[in-house]
């Protein structure tokens, strides 16, 4: 009862053997009509000293104090004149009429619960000493920390954390409810991007006690949302099938099986939109499935090397996954360097798979892409061929796209007639698979009934200009030399989707030259 009430350990005086000797040494002359009433503690020591010494007393063993009465008072009508007991029952014998032998706890006992005290004190001095220095180290970490029970409430919360007022709002987000579902139901480490107001945090979740479903948190990074992010951690990557039934496809499932499992470094090249992020995170996928996260690198955003170095640390954390380098081919000399680097000393446990949208072997041959890190990267290479050599496989996107909007957006539109699928055929799409999934989720808009019909496309189709493929496209020169340099600066950003880093690269001139040339 004490030890429930106070925040101490209690040592306990016990009832030993020696106290039993004593008390049966005091009553030794009395023949008849002695019982002893007491807890298990007392009553079963008692025992095996009475039959070893052969003394006739009458042993009653009881579970509550409530009981001590009605036995003492059963025993007086038996004939019984000496009870031995605790204080209770010494107490209620002399009430009813018994003679009470109190039993005590001798010198013996007294001395041992000492000696059990200070080993307890030494014992959780030694355990406080541990615990403080947890503690301190806990409240020391230099990014926020939080335990979580499996409701996302707080359980405890390190210094970073209560001065970071920004980092509060993760537990507002549903995101950190499924981080904490996966952590306890795959017992694995797992990483996630929570998107607060205006901030991305990066988190790390790991188990702290099942027993419990107590999960810890740290908050590695908050970044202002924004759309150049130079990299970003994928915690939970999601299966994206490789669709198609044509020869490129089935190529494709093949070399995901094969690449996947290779040590080796990998390599996908496709012009822009030909899916080559889905053969990534098939390939990730194939290997390592949700348990491991997904690091991907926007190499037309890096600019200098304290983004590589954010990026070291956060690998050294990370340890097992997948690293996906995009664009390297728009990635500056200087930082060429720093990916080398990176690559030199990131863990063997990741896999590193590089995207570009066209074949290095003539960056390399113009100088304007690093020769040793070209070796280093592609060990292993898959082609993706574009998506007007791949057609048959256009209905299959079709059907892929429509199902992926209905589920999104609960559009009604369950598939597209022959002739409509056919009519796409027509076309070179430029832009690939990225192109059409646009023109299918505007068609899956724009009508109301089950199937999307031949004039539905034709009437969206006829919205867009048809856009040559032809390497020999002629600008007319016309103007002065600033105007058909504007005309052949917009040209290109055209052909390269807007991205200034692809255009400066093209035009063998800086990112802050081109901007400045189109400001004018």
């Amino acid at each position: 009862m004490i030890q429930n009430v106070v925040s101490i350990p209690v040592a306990h005086i016990d009832i030993t053997g020696y106290d039993m000797l004593r008390v049966f040494t005091l009553i030794r002359g009395i023949k008849e009509g002695v019982a002893l009433v007491g807890y298990p503690n007392i009553s079963q020591g008692a025992s095996t000293i009475c039959n070893i010494l052969e003394f006739d007393v009458k042993m009653i063993t009881i579970k509550s104090r409530n009981e001590v009465r009605d036995n003492l008072e059963e025993l007086k009508q038996q004939g019984f004149n000496v009870v031995i007991g605790d204080v209770i029952t010494v107490q209620v014998a002399e009430q009813v009429g018994l003679r009470g032998v109190l039993i005590t706890s001798g010198k013996e006992a007294v001395t041992d619960s000492f000696e059990e005290g200070k080993r307890i004190y030494n014992f959780f001095r030694r355990v406080n000493s541990q615990f403080y220095y947890f503690q301190e180290t806990f409240n020391a970490m230099p990014f926020p920390i939080i335990l979580l029970n499996k409701d996302a409430e707080v359980i405890e919360k390190n210094l970073m954390y209560e001065q970071d007022n920004q980092c509060h709002e993760i537990l507002e987000s549903p995101d950190i409810l499924r981080v904490i579902k996966r952590v306890l139901e795959n017992e694995t480490n797992q990483w996630a991007e929570i998107e607060g107001e205006n901030i991305i945090y990066e988190i790390q979740a790991y188990l702290v006690s099942m027993s419990e479903t107590i999960v810890g948190v740290n908050i590695h990074d908050s970044l202002i949302k924004a759309d150049n992010r130079a990299f970003r951690i994928i915690g939970n990557p999601v299966h994206i099938p490789i669709i198609g039934d044509s020869d490129e496809a089935k190529r494709l499932r093949n070399n995901i099986q094969q690449f996947a499992y290779t040590d080796a470094n990998v390599c996908v090249i496709g012009e822009s939109g030909t899916g080559k992020y889905t053969v990534a995170q098939e390939l990730h996928f194939e290997k390592s499935g949700q348990e491991s996260p997904l690091i991907v690198i926007e190499g037309s955003y890096l600019t200098n090397n304290t983004e590589i170095d954010k990026l070291q640390t956060k690998l050294t954390t990370v340890k097992h996954g997948t690293v996906v380098i995009k664009d390297v081919e728009s990635v500056s000399t200087e930082m060429q360097d720093a990916i080398k680097s990176l690559l030199r000393d990131i863990p063997t446990t990741m896999k590193i798979i590089v995207l570009a949208n066209e074949s290095l072997d003539y960056l390399v041959h113009n100088r304007v892409f690093d020769k040793e890190l070209y070796k280093k990267i592609s060990n292993h290479v898959i082609h993706l061929s574009p998506l007007r050599d791949r057609k048959e496989d256009i209905r299959a996107f079709v059907d892929y796209f429509l199902t992926e909007f209905h589920a999104e957006n609960g559009n009604e539109t369950v598939g597209m007639k022959q002739d409509a699928i056919e009519y796409l055929l027509e076309f070179e799409w430029p832009g690939n698979l990225s192109q059409l999934k646009k023109v299918i989720q505007e068609l899956s808009m724009m009508t109301t009934d089950n199937y999307i019909e031949l004039f539905h496309v034709k009437k969206l189709m006829n919205q867009y200009e048809p856009v040559s493929m032809s390497k020999d496209n002629c600008l007319p020169l016309d103007g002065t030399l600033e105007e058909i340099e504007q005309k052949v600066i917009k040209q290109v950003l055209q052909e390269e989707g807007d991205n200034q880093s692809k255009a400066a690269k093209r035009l063998n001139i800086n990112r802050s030259t081109l901007w400045r040339k189109l400001k004018n």
